[in-house]
């Protein structure tokens, strides 16, 4: 979750990055797309946009009980206050709206984009480390890095920052590069990377000490992504189970 000002009199250096790796992630979606390039970036737009609105509206819902105090900062995203799940849910909305209004196939459409939702979470676990958010334990070793916490603490922690991105870039480009030698149903790689970058996150927050709200001894993004991996799972075991049951009928 991001919380620091996206504007301080210019672009803060972190805005920059988020927005430089998104604008990446669109470039890299125009331009594996076959045909349609130009539908595949304007329709891309629509997703960032969406995207960004689900963030605040995530984190406005997760912040309630302040915003209804204050609700004239319920649109001033600029002012800081992002959310992650927020931001997939509503790319996730944007992709279905697309799909539902100019009848483009669902599936094509999600493998598509894989590489812009890849480059959000790349961008977001780098944002991650310059705001103080979501850091992990003090370390000696050499493979800490200083992040600086909500308190203004510089100490060396462990790196959960940047191997959140490694992983979240590194997956994203391994399932989109790699060959699938049987036939799939489109979808099927952007449920996977998915998948995998839910997993990343997952398990990367149970090592995360910042001092947030838990529900139930867990972190929300932790029961977010849980839930969302669970669902995803269920839905292609179930898919493979119907391709081996048509695979045996004559």
């Amino acid at each position: 979750m991001i919380t620091q000002p996206l504007f301080l009199g210019t672009f803060s250096l972190y805005s920059i990055i988020l927005s430089g790796t998104v604008a990446l992630g669109l470039f890299l979606s125009w331009w594996i797309a076959e045909d349609k390039r130009t539908f595949i970036l304007d329709a891309g737009l629509g997703i960032i946009l969406t995207s960004l609105l689900g963030a605040r509206v995530g984190f406005v819902l997760r912040n309630l009980v302040y915003f209804l105090e204050h609700p004239g900062q319920m649109p001033q995203f600029w002012l800081g206050g992002l959310s992650w799940p927020g931001a997939l849910i509503g790319a996730g909305l944007a992709v279905v709206g697309i799909h539902l209004i100019w009848k483009e196939p669902l599936g094509e459409l999600a493998d598509q984009y894989l590489p812009l939702l890849g480059m959000m979470a790349f961008g977001t676990w780098l944002v991650s480390w310059g705001t103080g958010i979501g850091y992990g334990p003090e370390v000696e070793a050499w493979y800490g890095i200083l992040v600086q916490d909500l308190y203004g603490l510089s100490l060396k922690r462990w790196p959960l920052p940047i191997l959140g991105a490694l992983l979240s870039g590194g997956w994203t480009a391994g399932v989109i590069l790699f060959p699938i030698k049987r036939q799939r149903d489109h979808g099927f790689r952007a449920l996977t990377g998915t998948a995998g970058l839910l997993a990343i996150n997952g398990v990367i927050s149970f090592f995360k000490i910042d001092p947030v709200p838990v529900l139930w001894g867990l972190r929300w993004e932790s029961w977010f992504s849980l839930i969302s991996l669970a669902i995803i799972m269920i839905y292609l075991f179930m898919a493979r189970t119907d391709e081996k049951d048509e695979g045996s009928n004559p």
